[in-house]
């Protein structure tokens, strides 16, 4: 008898195959593999929602788009591709199912619709219209195919719905030749980020979380359902802001079709398009009344600011100001580098954090950074004198180290600052990568660049570290972070030296102890007939 292949193998097959048999289409049509991803990446959104019941046409066309043949002839047109497009024209007539977040102020908004539908057809998004205008109609109808017959999303894991995004960006990336990337943030990293920002279900109604760069939504996804899964919390809302139109659009179709509880309802989510650094959207919580509970971020390492220096220097100058401004003896605003914005985004997180304290709330944050953010530059540099009076402000709680090749597209060092709004003027600093004790684990799944990773015995290692304030040697250490302007934790930690502390008597005995074993497996082997 003939065994049939499991759903879970045919899943995995059919979605590793809709990515290329698209792109031989686009490939013979002369459009440039640069752009693959815009395209590829619009219709799976679309197919998202269709095969999640948020619209009410799918895409087999030779079926009248699944719509009631009443609805069908509002719509019909000379040939697929016409009435196709009649049909995305008018696709914010199709939705149903959708939560009241999905249909979020326009203020959140790239345009003035409250319809996240609209921006499936969109400039500032996907130019979905458009999309379908540069195919002939036989190709169209092929491309529709592939994605009702080969992009099955209807039984595919909700929780995995994020990873969707960066899958597509890495195979389209190599496609055409382009190495570099997003530095995706691994799974394990962000429950790291959780545990050691530990939210007990006591107390917590509701648990608002925020990520400033949020991308695609995947850190606040993750991190929501794990206080769901592990802190038995049941009222989450995600907040965040995203710069790039397609991202932000698939963040809030991600939380739409995802759920904490099984349920058809997504994720409760508010999430803004713009520029955080320039017209932060929650600059004063949610609302000007609320606080947020918990902010994670990894922003984006080294990014370029240059072009909104002034915008930015004169919000630092207001009275109201969104960013934690820094100050010389000449009372001059000091800023970071303008080639480096990370700086920027710490200097929005703990304007928030500053906020969370007068509301007298009592908010955490984890906030991921390359090496220069806590020791680039001398003692009189910008950096020092921002970094100096961020460890003055008594928010930072812990730094830890990573261990390289935690990222897929870079083996850059980094490091994870955690915040607390009750002040300390001493924080924990932590090294990962240590001969000690095992910290980190190989990545199960490795690829590219990303090697390491943290098991859940890691992560539960890490956390007492990181909480118990007190040290411990070669791996940990509470360090006064008064006056200070950089730490190099590698420096103020280190690796211990297997040759220290060890005696000729110990290594007599060790000597002794190891010629004992070969002597009894020598004898072992012996009784075996073992040569």
């Amino acid at each position: 008898m003939t065994m049939l292949p499991d759903r879970m193998t045919i899943l995995k097959k059919t979605l590793g195959d809709y990515y290329w048999a698209y792109s031989d289409i686009l490939r013979d049509i002369g459009i440039n593999e640069s752009t693959y991803d815009q395209r590829i990446m619009a219709f799976m959104a679309l197919k998202l929602l269709i095969d999640n019941d948020k619209l009410q046409f799918n895409l087999e066309y030779k079926n009248h788009f699944g719509l009631d043949d009443a609805i069908f002839e509002k719509y019909v047109r000379e040939d697929t591709k016409a009435t196709f497009l009649n049909i995305i024209q008018n696709i914010e007539k199709f939705g149903k199912n959708l939560s009241e977040s999905f249909l979020q102020d326009s203020k959140y908004n790239p345009d003035t619709s409250n319809n996240i539908l609209t921006y499936l057809n969109h400039f500032k998004t996907f130019e979905l219209e458009r999309y379908i205008q540069e195919l002939p109609n036989n190709y169209l109808e092929n491309v529709l195919d592939i994605y009702t017959y080969k992009a099955n999303f209807r039984d595919y894991p909700k929780e995995q719905y994020k990873d969707l995004y960066e899958a597509t960006i890495s195979r389209m990336k190599k496609l055409s030749g382009d190495l570099t990337g997003q530095h995706f943030t691994q799974k394990s990293i962000i429950h790291l980020m959780c545990e050691v920002s530990k939210f007990e279900a006591e107390g917590y109604d509701k648990l608002a979380i925020y990520d400033p760069a949020c991308g695609t939504a995947s850190m606040l996804m993750e991190s929501a359902y794990y206080f769901y899964n592990k802190n038995k919390i049941e009222n989450i809302e995600v907040y965040g802001q995203e710069l790039h139109g397609q991202t932000w659009l698939l963040a809030k179709i991600f939380l739409e079709i995802s759920s904490l509880n099984g349920k058809t309802q997504g994720i409760k989510n508010t999430i803004a398009y713009g520029n955080t650094l320039t017209n932060p959207a929650f600059s004063n919580g949610i609302n000007g009344i609320t606080s947020f509970d918990f902010i994670i971020a990894n922003p984006p390492f080294g990014v370029d600011w240059k072009h909104n220096y002034d915008e930015i220097v004169e919000n630092m100058k207001c009275e109201q100001s969104d960013f934690f401004t820094v100050k010389d003896e000449k009372n001059k605003i000091v800023t970071p580098k303008k080639s480096d914005g990370q700086f920027l985004f710490m200097q929005h997180i703990l304007h928030l954090m500053k906020s969370e304290k007068r509301r007298d709330k009592h908010a955490h944050a984890a906030i991921i950074s390359s090496s220069t953010l806590i020791s680039t530059g001398n003692a009189r540099s910008s950096e020092a004198k921002i970094r100096k009076e961020i460890f003055n402000t008594g928010f930072v709680s812990a730094v830890l180290e990573q261990p390289n090749a935690m990222f897929t597209n870079t083996d850059i060092s980094s490091h994870i600052w955690f915040l607390d709004s009750d002040i300390s003027d001493k924080i924990t600093i932590v090294k990962a990568d240590t001969k000690e004790e095992d910290l980190f684990s190989p990545h199960p799944q490795a690829k590219d660049k990303m090697k390491n990773s943290y098991s859940a015995k890691n992560i539960r290692r890490l956390a007492t570290l990181i909480n118990n304030k007190k040290a411990f040697q070669y791996k940990s250490k509470f360090i006064d972070t008064k006056e200070r302007y950089e730490i190099n934790i590698s420096n103020e930690i280190g690796y211990k030296d297997e040759s220290e502390d060890v005696s000729f008597d110990e290594l007599t005995n060790e000597l002794n102890i190891l010629m004992k074993q070969m002597c009894e497996d020598f004898q072992d082997n012996s009784l075996f007939g073992i040569e």
